[in-house]
C-alpha cells in the first residue's frame, strides 16, 4: 500500500448471469413498513491479521461472491421505488438493476479504535431509485482491512 495517499475505487457489481439456472424473479416486491425503517445495526467486519492472499485477490473474491449472492437474492440488486398505486416496493429485473456499489478504500492511517461514524443516522435517507445495498472495503496502514455492508 502506498503510505502517502488515501484512495477510493468504485465498482458496480451485477448478479451473475444465470449461473444457478433459477427461474426469473418477480418484477416487484411490496415493502412492509418494517422494511422501510432505518437499520438497527450496520455490519462492520474487522480483519486485523495480514491474510495469505494479496488485498487485490481478496477484493476480486469478494466481488465474485457478491455477484453470485445477487443472483441468488435478486431484491438486493433492485431499486426502491413507489409503484403506480404509490406503494413502496423493490423493482427487480431488466431496467431496474443498477447493480450494487462496491467501494474499495485505502487509507494511510493506522486503525486507532472503534468510532461511531458508521452508526445509523435517522436523518439520512436513500434517494429515490437508489440501490438497496452498498459494500465498502477499507484497507488501512499495516494491512488491516474492514468490510462494511450498508
Amino acid at each position: 500500500m502506498n503510505n502517502s495517499q488515501n484512495t477510493v475505487q468504485i465498482y458496480t457489481i451485477f448478479p451473475t448471469n444465470n449461473k444457478y439456472n433459477l427461474p426469473p424473479p418477480p418484477t416487484s416486491i411490496l415493502l412492509h413498513t418494517l422494511d422501510l425503517s432505518a437499520p438497527l445495526q450496520i455490519r462492520l467486519h474487522r480483519f486485523f491479521h495480514r491474510p495469505p492472499s494479496t488485498f487485490a485477490d481478496i477484493i476480486d473474491k469478494l466481488k465474485c461472491s457478491l455477484a453470485e449472492a445477487l443472483e441468488l437474492y435478486p431484491p438486493v440488486a433492485g431499486i426502491v421505488q413507489a409503484n403506480e398505486e404509490g406503494e413502496d416496493c423493490v423493482l427487480i429485473g431488466a431496467g431496474h438493476n443498477q447493480g450494487v456499489p462496491f467501494l474499495v478504500a485505502t487509507k494511510d492511517t493506522a486503525f486507532m479504535g472503534d468510532t461511531e461514524d458508521l452508526a445509523p443516522r435517522p436523518d439520512m435517507f436513500l434517494p429515490p431509485s437508489s440501490s438497496t445495498l452498498a459494500v465498502k472495503v477499507t484497507q488501512v496502514a499495516y494491512d488491516a482491512s474492514f468490510n462494511t455492508c450498508l
